[in-house]
């Protein structure tokens, strides 16, 4: 079926850095690093959706060419270790015998996610006539606490190894590695980039669509081409004309609707209900704490409310994701915020 009916985000995913739709200032700073075979370690910070894992790809077989499958690696630091995994982490821990004081004879241990994932690529020495390899480690900030210990890693194999780490907050990143990377800002695509390239699938899906349907099309995906051509694909179902009325109909997100029934739920003091109701979201659509408060603050733009109870709530909220930079646990984190906002909710 999928051959029949392709997803046209991966038809249409580009298979090189010039095939990438605007970010020309991106573009021509990634090809003269290619051009001068060297790069330090870079870290890419954007919104999330907007295309910084995939133009890190990209660079990375256009840098590495035929050796990039020997030499590059793709990993997820928010990607819970496997039990297997685990269990290695703890067998590969040792107990010092050089160490003097109150370290003497303890066991010593580098976080476990480094030391399965990322150590045996870095340790294992350049394959073939590449520089050196390339590691992405997607959702960097994610590590935490943990940074520390990859930042010593940065240094040691920085010879053998480059980085390239991706994230969407860069206020989470230590100053450390800061410090040892170059910084890029991945921008939302261009309207004129996305004009052509939205009206290029258009034209190869033999469909029509109106300038004012792009524009809304444009606004309504955040300038995000993934989710733009996952809408365009959707809108094709019903018809091969797409105008703006078509496109806001299939981007009704019936999850926002929850988070928003969830704060007015809130707003009438029922923490129950509503710690109930929170809890089936995260379960149904794996939120964590962040991606919770997120849409929690695009939904109470929605809510008619007075600009005091506003500005209160949008503390609260902000309050709780500082908090949760820290925090273990999303359930504990999120049900703080929602009790808080039940207190709040005698005041509206």
């Amino acid at each position: 079926m999928l051959t029949e009916i392709p997803i046209w985000r991966i038809k249409y995913l580009p298979n090189s850095l010039n095939e990438v739709c605007g970010r020309d200032s991106i573009k021509s700073r990634l090809k003269e690093a290619i051009n001068q075979r060297n790069f330090p370690h870079l870290l890419f910070v954007g919104e999330e959706g907007i295309g910084k894992t995939t133009i890190a790809n990209l660079f990375s077989k256009e840098f590495l060419g035929s050796y990039y499958d020997a030499n590059s690696k793709l990993v997820y630091s928010n990607v819970p270790l496997t039990d297997e995994e685990m269990k290695q982490a703890r067998s590969e821990a040792y107990v010092s015998t050089s160490k003097l004081g109150s370290l003497a004879g303890k066991k010593i241990t580098t976080p476990a996610f480094i030391r399965i994932k990322i150590k045996p690529f870095i340790q294992l020495k350049v394959l073939g006539d590449a520089p050196f390899k390339i590691l992405i480690v997607k959702n960097f900030e994610s590590l935490g606490s943990n940074q520390q210990a990859f930042r010593r890693l940065m240094e040691i194999y920085g010879t053998n190894c480059r980085m390239i780490l991706v994230t969407t907050k860069i206020s989470r990143i230590i100053d450390p590695i800061l410090s040892r990377c170059q910084i890029l800002l991945i921008p939302p695509v261009d309207f004129d980039s996305f004009q052509g390239l939205i009206q290029t699938i258009v034209q190869n899906e033999s469909l029509k669509i109106e300038k004012d349907a792009i524009e809304f099309l444009y606004k309504t995906s955040d300038g995000k081409i993934s989710h733009a051509i996952d809408l365009l694909q959707i809108c094709a179902v019903s018809g091969d004309t797409i105008d703006s009325e078509m496109i806001y109909e299939n981007s009704i997100n019936p999850r926002n609707d929850l988070v928003r029934g969830l704060l007015l739920m809130c707003f009438k003091g029922n923490f129950l209900k509503s710690r109930e109701l929170s809890r089936k979201i995260q379960t149904s659509y794996k939120y964590n704490s962040q991606e919770m408060f997120q849409i929690m603050l695009t939904e109470l733009e929605k809510i008619p409310i007075s600009k005091y109870a506003r500005t209160k709530i949008l503390n609260l909220i902000a309050e709780a994701d500082f908090r949760a930079i820290d925090g273990r646990d999303t359930d504990i984190q999120i049900s703080n915020l929602l009790a808080k906002l039940c207190s709040f909710s005698e005041f509206l």
